[in-house]
């Protein structure tokens, strides 16, 4: 992701009064209401924290939430859910259903390795050289003599297309590599097997895994800031025609210096 990529679509896609999508109907600020929101599982623990301090704004407002890919997400904004939640940009084709979308954060995506791995750093040219299987063994990279098993996300993933994307594998990921369904499954294949590699949410990022940098630049909120670290993506909240107030309020909020104090905890605030 480019930072000037990130300007643009901030831009092209602008919170307005517009903002839509289905939901119960229910009176304004003082009435119990129940948000849908549904998506990507990057920005899903974003937007439990969202949701969590939200509640103590607003106790009447209940926020559900579904982390259901990217894909899904883009696809049911204003329809399943009054609210979508996507960790990539929208494609001309996606763009052209009429969506209203917010960058609510910026996320690095931190390439990983079990602990015990000798490996700290790869370039992006090894990156995508494992990743279409090029580079096979520990050993073409300054390891331990031992294959290695190469963990993505899977088709339609928001990190995925953001990952290749931007490492430049679109379409040329390895055969035989073990496609995980959440950011969870990926974490738990990286500690069972100490010869994988995988990507996840720089917020994601715990001490059960290690963070290599890439092309010797830690993957540090810092590093994101500051464009040295590029393997980064924009946080998009989605949301069709007629948008209940109370959810409208609650994207507003987001934005806010309340909502952008907590994506500073360990994410990259917008505003």
């Amino acid at each position: 992701m480019k930072i000037k990529v990130i300007a643009v679509l901030m831009a092209a896609f602008v919170l307005t009064g517009a903002f839509a999508g289905g939901g119960q109907e229910a009176g304004s600020s003082g009435s119990a209401y129940t948000i849908e929101v549904g998506g990507s599982t990057s920005v899903t623990p974003l937007m439990e924290m969202f949701a969590a301090e939200y509640a103590k704004v607003k106790p009447n407002i209940k926020v559900n939430i579904n982390g259901t890919g990217s894909g899904d997400g883009i696809t049911n904004a204003g329809v399943t859910y009054q609210i979508g939640m996507s960790s990539r940009e929208l494609t001309p084709a996606e763009q052209g259903r009429g969506l209203r979308a917010e960058i609510v954060a910026i996320d690095g995506i931190a390439v990983i390795v079990n602990r015990n791995n000798s490996v700290s750093n790869l370039t992006v040219d090894q990156i995508r050289g494992i990743y279409t299987g090029t580079i096979t063994n520990w050993s073409q990279v300054g390891g331990a003599n031992a294959p290695i098993a190469v963990v993505s996300r899977e088709a339609g993933s928001g990190t995925r297309g953001a990952f290749e994307e931007i490492v430049g594998f679109q379409g040329r990921l390895v055969a035989g590599a073990n496609e995980s369904t959440s950011t969870g499954a990926i974490k738990a294949g990286i500690v069972q097997n100490p010869n994988a590699i995988g990507y996840i949410s720089l917020g994601s990022v715990d001490d059960t895994i290690k963070a290599i940098s890439v092309g010797g630049v830690a993957p540090t909120s810092a590093n994101v800031v500051s464009g040295t670290y590029r393997v980064a993506r924009p946080f998009i909240v989605l949301a069709g025609n007629n948008l209940h107030a109370e959810s409208r309020a609650f994207i507003e909020w987001m934005l806010s210096s309340a909502g952008q104090a907590i994506v500073r905890s360990s994410w990259i605030p917008v505003r």
